[in-house]
């Protein structure tokens, strides 16, 4: 096996001798703490444990027992821990001394357990109780009764999440120096009551790196550090403080934290695999993902940032720009996947079924649809609660965008217009030619030269084909002729067109010129075209297509953008085809002649008059001969014009919704079906969530949206702010206080410190909702500047998972951190803020499989939010690290390390390319020393200075490398060799 740097270079298994030599340490800095908890030992904890505990143990031990046995609970980690009566249930890798195995095995007469005649314990069960503490008992309950249901669907008193919002004073500690913050009194009287210690305060080195990465997802730079590190050997406090108030005022941040948000909002620039084979693009779905970051920028507060996503058409607006952005925010409710499978009665209710859910995920934890054909079986929401709700965004509109052959997918989709103009793209104006741009064209000798600018010389014109005085022929879908001498493999045309259609509008957009015989139904001959929707990649480019030969085409790569002005000039000689588009060569390739003799020129559709041009053409020249490329490049640059394809300018458009014109309650759809309907029911909220006994009225003239964004952004509600104070906590520290982010309900985890998460929430309200000043007080807390070494061995034993937070927990980067790391490294990360969709072509329709839109990702330098997210077809450097498929609500990411993985540090290209660009930088001074060499790579890459340790494996490994290579390159390949080890190490990949 072997490691390709590049098409013609290969390395030895001693890269990835190397690159396991990182992994195991030999490069990076030493393993800090424990990295979370396998999720194959959750997964036996779930099939083979959990059941066991349930079904023989909670009748007596759970919070719902009558009387607690023994005082024991098993229904929660911390009560394995605590124990009952007789001590700790259990120890965590020594299932002898655990007090639960010996009672299950019956060694001990007062501590036989089930108790009485009750059956002993299936010996399988016992086994598995064995196994799982021997793996450390690894738990993902929380807290008591976590994951235990509510006693009956209608009894909202059972669920913790529906209870008001409380305002706990802080506890007192034991050790009233250690918190540096209110909420660090909830965390250290915890740990205190159990007899714990938390973790030492994390090095000033390592805190920088955490905060760099957790605020803005950058590393910091080798300067950067130097500068903090100084700042701290005089004032720690302060070069903290003033380090989280230079991020959290980086542009960077709304970058980072708008990721998170997009996640939840279930963010995707196409509409996935719609049941049909079929992936439409959402040409517009990124102004949606730019308002998220700028408003993350700004510090939006975040019931306002909620009240525009809901109902932004709604909301007054003090300019234009306030408005364009409200209804911009609205692409919250439109971004979602629709199935074309629905493409029955149904359609109209699986929208609404999707905003539902989001709405109410996003905000309140709820998952609202299963109460779309009968009453949640867990939480207290009934069916008629549901279509509540499904008047209000049954009464809404939804307005997706345009997308190539949408109505095969889905019904009429209406642009939503931002300037409140028509749908038509605006016209370029018309070019102005020099006076001696004629001359120009005749000097080089065409057989016809037309300006069409007045009579049509040597042309025959059919209706359709018009001239107004001053301009250039207008062609309505008409076409103009000339007879043709031409030898069929020798000439030139040259002429300047506009089509006014859109690129979706027909299989072939139009066709530009032909020389096959009239109505010649075999059609052989050279056909200049604008591609369609007929085959994947054309849509928009130019194409030459000859006749009927099979794959006898060739296409062009830029697109061209409806109403633009466009310069051809096509020279043919002999098999050679060179086309020049406005300027600049487009295509050069070799096609067989096909052409007859006697065939007639048509400007503006093809010889049978298919796919027609309609717009305007100008300055026609035909030649019969094979213009030189200079010849070629003349004709454009007499013209006056800038070479490059100029796009048109065209409205703005963004996704989003507005007020239906039909505003009805809804009928309940019995099972869920449309076709059955049963009794009406008024448009309303969620009543076992209310925050008063009256609940906001919705007017007959309303959809109900506004009122339901007022509802959502109380004060006294009790889920808003608990679930968005726990997403925050949940991205600083690897895990929520409520470890289920997106379900608050029966089913979702408890949460583990439940005083704390309602004095965030109050705080977050108290702050006016500013996700920045709670972001703020959380990095400055002793609680999130702690070290992930855990000193305590008690506590590491008993909480692997790190519930009591009594450390920080080591932390893999995302998958766009990983990318935008590797781009840092490598020297090659633009952080410039694009703007429009990543999408090389944004009126396609994508055909299945997922592999046909590859080429609809565009190569970029830029962070990785600003990729092109198409479902079912993602960026591939980001699929291995977990990216969302943006199907629905995620609040928060697999934490699964998948074998493609590793393969994306041996082989991905980017890996190799960003390997060889910092191996380049640090060979670029031929004066530098091989140790200051590595030391530059290790400032690059780690942000750190290696030790001489480092430097004499790091040299050691190049010296090897280059002995096994040959070539002129060799030097770069080794160095390059030894990035990629770096870059692929332990300490690149993870956060302390």
């Amino acid at each position: 096996m072997s490691v390709k740097l590049h098409s013609d270079k290969t390395h030895s298994l001693c890269m990835i001798s190397a690159l396991v030599a990182v992994n195991l340490g030999l490069l990076a800095s030493p393993t800090r703490g424990e990295l979370p908890t396998e999720k194959k030992d959750l997964h036996f904890f779930e099939r083979r444990i959990r059941p066991v505990l349930v079904n023989h143990c909670y009748e007596c031990h759970s919070v719902d027992s009558k009387k607690v046995g023994g005082n024991l609970y098993l229904d929660h980690a911390e009560g394995l821990l605590r124990g009952g009566e007789s001590g700790p249930a259990i120890v965590p890798g020594r299932p002898d001394e655990s007090l639960l195995i010996q009672a299950i095995r019956k060694t001990d007469y007062d501590l036989i357990m089930p108790p009485g005649e009750k059956d002993s314990l299936p010996p399988t069960a016992l086994q598995d109780l064995v196994e799982w503490v021997k793996r450390g008992a690894p738990d993902p309950r929380t807290s008591s009764g976590e994951n235990t249901p509510a006693k009956s669907p209608s009894d909202e008193s059972a669920l913790w999440s529906f209870q008001p919002v409380s305002n706990p004073s802080p506890p007192r500690t034991r050790n009233p120096n250690w918190p540096l913050d209110d909420m660090d009194r909830f965390i250290l009287s915890r740990l205190e009551s159990l007899d714990f210690q938390p973790a030492p305060d994390a090095t000033p080195s390592t805190l920088i790196r955490r905060l760099y990465f957790d605020l803005i997802g950058l590393a910091p730079t080798f300067d950067e550090v130097k500068r903090f590190l100084e700042a701290c050997s005089t004032d720690k406090k302060s070069a903290v403080t003033n380090l989280i108030d230079h991020l959290l005022a980086s542009p960077h941040f709304g970058e980072r934290w708008g990721r998170h948000w997009l996640d939840v909002a279930r963010y995707g620039e196409s509409n996935g695999n719609d049941g049909l084979g079929r992936n439409p693009t959402f040409p517009h779905a990124w102004r949606y993902r730019d308002y998220v970051i700028q408003s993350l920028n700004d510090d939006t507060p975040y019931d306002i940032f909620l009240r525009q996503q809901i109902a932004g058409d709604l909301l007054p607006a003090s300019s234009t720009k306030d408005r364009h952005r409200n209804l911009t925010a609205t692409g919250f409710l439109a971004i979602g996947h629709k199935p074309a499978a629905a493409m029955n009665g149904n359609f109209a209710m699986d929208v609404v079924d999707d905003q539902i859910n989001t709405v109410a995920t996003a905000t309140m934890g709820l998952s609202v649809s299963c109460a779309r054909c009968h009453d949640h079986k867990h939480d207290p929401i009934s069916t008629r609660d549901y279509y509540a709700l499904a008047g209000i965004f049954k009464s809404t509109e939804t307005l997706w965008g345009k997308a190539a052959n949408e109505g095969l997918t889905a019904p009429a989709t209406p642009l939503h217009d931002l300037q409140v103009k028509s749908d038509k793209p605006r016209e370029m104006p018309t070019p102005a030619f020099p006076d001696d741009y004629s001359e120009v064209i005749r000097n080089l000798k065409p057989s016809l030269h037309a300006p069409l600018t007045g009579p049509m010389q040597g042309l025959v014109s059919e209706k359709g084909v018009t001239m107004a005085p001053g301009t250039f022929a207008r062609v309505e879908e008409g076409r103009l002729q000339a007879g043709s001498n031409l030898p069929p493999g020798n000439y030139s045309i040259s002429f300047w067109f506009r089509n006014d259609l859109d690129n979706t509008d027909r299989p072939i957009t139009a066709y530009l010129f032909s020389n096959a015989v009239l109505g010649d139904k075999e059609q052989k001959g050279d056909h200049l075209g604008i591609g369609g929707t007929h085959q994947a990649g054309r849509s928009g480019k130019i194409f030459l297509w000859t006749g009927t030969l099979e794959d006898e085409n060739a296409v062009g790569t830029r697109t061209l953008a409806p109403g633009s002005w466009n310069h051809v000039v096509l020279t043919r000689d002999g098999k050679r085809i060179r086309l020049q588009l406005n300027g600049e060569p487009e295509i050069d390739a070799e096609l067989r002649i096909a052409a007859p003799a006697n065939g007639t020129i048509s400007i503006g559709a093809r010889n049978d008059r298919f796919a027609p041009l309609k717009g305007f053409l100008a300055h026609l020249a035909v030649f019969d001969r094979s213009l030189t490329p200079d010849e070629a490049i003349l004709l454009h640059t007499a013209s006056g014009q800038k070479p490059g394809t100029v796009e048109a300018s065209r409205p703005a458009f963004a996704m989003g919704v507005r007020e239906s014109k039909t505003i009805a309650d809804c009928k309940i759809n019995i099972d869920g079906n449309s076709k059955k309907l049963g009794p009406s029911v008024a448009r309303g909220f969620l009543p076992a969530c209310r925050t008063d006994l009256s609940p906001p009225s919705i007017g007959s003239g309303t959809s109900g949206r506004l009122q339901l964004a007022d509802w959502l952004t109380r004060g006294d509600h009790p889920q808003t702010a608990r679930v968005m104070a726990n997403r925050i906590w949940l991205h600083l520290f690897g895990r929520g206080i409520v470890n289920t982010p997106d379900d608050f309900g029966a089913y979702g985890a408890r949460p583990s410190h439940p005083e704390l998460l309602d004095h965030l929430a109050r705080r977050f309200m108290n702050d006016n909702w500013s996700i920045k000043k709670l972001i703020r007080a959380i990095t400055l807390s002793r609680s999130y500047q702690l070290d992930s070494i855990c000193r305590d061995s008690r506590l590491l034993e008993a909480d692997p998972a790190n519930i009591l937070l009594g450390r920080q927990m080591r932390r893999s980067l995302d998958a766009e951190s990983m990318r935008d790391r590797i781009l840092q490294a490598g020297g090659t990360l633009d952080l410039t803020f694009p703007q429009g969709s990543a999408i090389a072509d944004l009126d396609i329709l994508l055909n299945w499989p997922p592999g046909e839109a590859k080429y609809l990702h565009q190569p970029s330098s830029h962070r990785s939010v600003y990729l092109c997210m198409l479902r079912n077809a993602l960026p591939q450097e980001l699929v291995a690290f977990n990216l969302p498929d943006g199907m629905k609500v995620r609040g928060s990411r697999s934490k699964a390390t998948p074998p493609t993985q590793a393969l994306f540090f041996l082989n991905n290209p980017l890996m190799i390319s960003q390997a060889l660009s910092l191996a380049g930088r640090a060979l670029a001074d031929p004066q530098a020393s091989s140790a200051s060499r590595v030391t530059a790579i290790y400032r690059q890459s780690l942000q750190r200075d290696p030790s001489e340790k480092e430097i004499t494996r790091a040299l050691t490994h190049v010296r090897e490398q280059e002995a096994e290579l040959s070539g002129a390159d060799s030097t770069i390949q080794a160095w390059a060799s030894f990035c990629q080890a770096l870059l692929a190490s332990s300490e690149f990949r993870y956060i302390d």
